[in-house]
């Protein structure tokens, strides 16, 4: 019995040193760890959550610091927003004890912030310590400014400097601008001095509102602001006379440094125009790169263009005392002027060329080239919008005016695609003449105004607008016969129609991506058919589904000139300098050519020719026209679009002209007059 004793006791005994064992080894196994906290701490710091960093820390290392938690978040807030940290990469081990202090730890970790000016990448030092808390032991670190940034010690301060690069000019050939610094004046209003009782104030503003044409309610509003004070210079508006009347009581002006457009509406569509960035702007920006304060390009190259153009940013960040002086240089970067862009535009055929399609208030556009080396000379689009007013702020008249104008002056019309008419049928007979299928002596006996290949093409007829009996193919160039050129396209047949027209650009957008220029079709589909028969005819003719920009027409004509080169356009001089030119190569052969320019010369020259009133400029021109019709059904009246390409003999220039709803107003005709008067002054 005795020895049985023994026994029970002794396991009971193992029992009990056995579960105090296994309670002190789950009460370790569950205590919260160092490398806890240091992932809590590393979790905060990436999310910024500077709320919760702050209950990581020591309560006796707050307190040192004198900061409330308020304090603590606005600190972090500050220092990270103003340096524009975007992401934080920290590089951490395993925290390690003090000597054999199994109650402090210490761990050397590193960071490396995105900011403003790049990466900077910083090796720091944080301290734990063991403390108690309501669910037992918990470790904390010990704050000091050094997790901040490793540099910085109590009563410093991080100090951030921000240099603004000079935005890039955009300038023509010859070096006038086209986007550059200007100044505008400001007037405001300084509220103390706009009387000394409330009468007398409402009636300045009465004075001012009915002045300077700008609502009453539109002041009070500036006026009431929380930042206005009484000597405070509240900006209003802008103005182009800086004149105050003496009867004004409480106006002032000042100068303003803002992006200017010396050529206005002129070259509205092309180059664009600032505005300071938006909420959307700055939620869209990736890299973190822009502030509210911020100019960006909102529209044409100055959207397009904008990296080059804005430059990058420079800047500082230091380490400053508490008497401001500079500790140490964390990061410092000097600003990168934006580039100089120089076009091949020149200014002047731009303005005169916008002045001779704005007249009469018509929509359309016309491109000039030189068509030996592709460069641009003018981009028009007409209505325009005044980019100059779109920076310093239109007015609600003028919004709505633009808003309400059925003609889109926002739309840019050189990069619109537009069914061509039969400027096309240039094309078509210099497929033909390569295919073998015509020639310039072929005749078509074509009786009436309107033809139809056979019974399987129920209703629908290709129509002409002169019925002449025996039509050739330099007749039917001068005439503009779209029954020639629907029969010589079905005569090829799908395949070698495609084959010869393709060619000609189709399906390029010339590099010219910095215009947003999409390639041009001749098919809704895949560029590679044309389903029916009629639809092959219509093609022929520059109707159907073909889609082409005038700055593509333009591009079109050149083989015509170059003895048989596409020459493609460019708008930048650097291309041409540094022979970036996109490839220019041989499509049909000069015969063909040569052939095609002869009968496009005799439209202007012959008295019967569509474009014969081109015949009295002092030098010669050939040229092609054409109306395209916009309608759902044959039948039906639809709005016409009116189109002329011309080039002179000397091949300086090749110049394509649309003007929509030309409707009643004599088609492309009306069209060959507008331009009249720029090509007679031209040379």
């Amino acid at each position: 019995m005795k020895t049985k004793h023994i026994i029970i006791y002794g396991l009971l005994s193992f029992l009990i040193a056995s579960g105090l064992g296994l309670y002190v080894y789950m009460q370790s196994r569950f205590q919260e760890q160092p490398d806890t906290t240091v992932q809590k701490y590393i979790n905060t710091l990436q999310t910024k959550n500077y709320d919760e960093m702050y209950n990581l820390m020591t309560p006796e290392s707050l307190q040192q610091s004198g900061m409330t938690k308020e304090q603590f978040v606005q600190k972090y807030q500050a220092i990270f927003d103003g340096m524009n940290v975007s992401s934080i990469e920290v590089d951490a081990g395993l925290p390690a004890p003090v000597a054999d202090n199994k109650q402090q730890y210490t761990l050397n970790y590193s960071a490396q912030m995105n900011t403003f000016l790049g990466n900077i990448d910083k090796k720091y030092q944080m301290k734990l310590v063991q403390q108690d808390s309501d669910h037992g032991k918990t470790w904390r670190i010990e704050w000091q400014p050094a997790l901040i940034l490793p540099e910085m010690a109590q009563g410093d301060k991080v100090k951030v400097q921000i240099l603004h690069p000079e935005r890039g000019e955009i300038v023509d050939k010859d070096g006038y601008p086209l986007a550059t610094k200007g100044t505008i004046y400001e007037w405001g209003i300084v509220p103390g001095k706009l009387g000394a009782d409330d009468a007398s104030k409402a009636a300045s503003l009465t004075a001012i509102s009915e002045y300077y044409n700008v609502p009453e309610e539109q002041i009070q509003k500036a006026l009431k602001q929380s930042w206005v004070k009484d000597d405070y210079f509240v900006p209003i508006a802008t103005t182009t006379d800086p004149t105050i009347p003496t009867e004004l009581n409480g106006v002032s002006m000042q100068t303003k440094e803002v992006r200017n457009y010396p050529l206005g509406t002129a070259a509205a569509h092309l180059i664009g125009y600032v505005r300071q960035a938006t909420a959307e702007d700055l939620e869209k920006d990736t890299e973190g790169y822009y502030s509210a304060q911020d100019w960006i390009g909102k529209a044409g190259l100055e959207q397009s263009m904008e990296k080059q153009l804005r430059g990058t940013k420079g800047g500082r960040i230091e380490i400053v005392d508490k008497t401001g002086k500079s500790k140490s240089i964390i990061a410092e970067h000097k600003a990168v002027d934006g580039e100089k862009i120089t076009l091949t535009i020149s200014s002047s055929v731009q303005r005169e060329l916008y002045t001779t399609m704005s007249g009469n208030q018509d929509a359309g556009s016309a491109v000039m080239m030189n068509p030996t080396n592709g460069k641009l000379l003018a981009l028009v689009s007409t209505p325009a919008y005044d980019p100059n007013k779109m920076v310093t702020g239109l007015s609600q008249a003028e919004w709505d005016a633009y808003s309400n104008d059925p003609n889109l002056p926002f739309t840019n019309r050189f990069t619109n695609r537009y069914a061509p008419g039969s400027v096309f049928k240039a094309i078509t007979a210099a497929a033909g003449l390569t295919e073998k299928v015509t020639t310039p002596d072929k005749v078509h006996t074509i009786q009436g105004l309107q033809w139809r290949k056979d019974n399987s093409w129920g209703g629908y007829y290709v129509a002409r607008v002169k019925d002449v009996l025996h039509v050739n193919m330099n007749d039917a160039l001068i005439y503009s016969d779209n029954i020639y050129f629907a029969q010589e396209a079905l005569e090829m047949g799908k395949a070698k129609f495609i084959e010869g027209i393709q060619k000609f650009g189709f399906g390029s957008n010339f590099g010219l991506d910095a215009l947003y220029l999409k390639p041009s079709q001749y098919a809704n589909k895949d560029h590679s058919t044309l389903d029916s028969e009629v639809l092959l005819a219509d093609t022929a003719y520059g109707q159907g589904e073909m889609l082409m920009s005038p700055i593509h027409l333009a591009a079109s004509f050149t083989p015509f000139i170059t003895e048989g080169k596409l020459i493609s356009p460019i708008l930048f001089e650097d291309q041409a300098q540094n022979k970036k030119t996109p490839a220019n190569t041989n499509i049909i052969t000069a015969d063909v050519a040569n052939t095609v320019k002869s009968a496009l010369l005799q439209v202007v020259e012959n008295s019967g020719g569509t474009a014969h009133a081109l015949a009295d400029l002092p030098y010669q021109v050939a040229a092609k026209t054409g109306t395209a019709e916009l309608k759902l059904a044959k039948g039906e009246s639809g709005q016409e679009n009116g189109f002329v390409i011309t080039f002179d003999s000397n091949a300086s220039f090749v110049l394509a002209a649309v003007v929509e709803k030309v409707n009643g107003r004599g088609g492309s005709h009306y069209v060959v007059n507008k331009l009249h008067p720029f090509l007679q002054q031209y040379k």
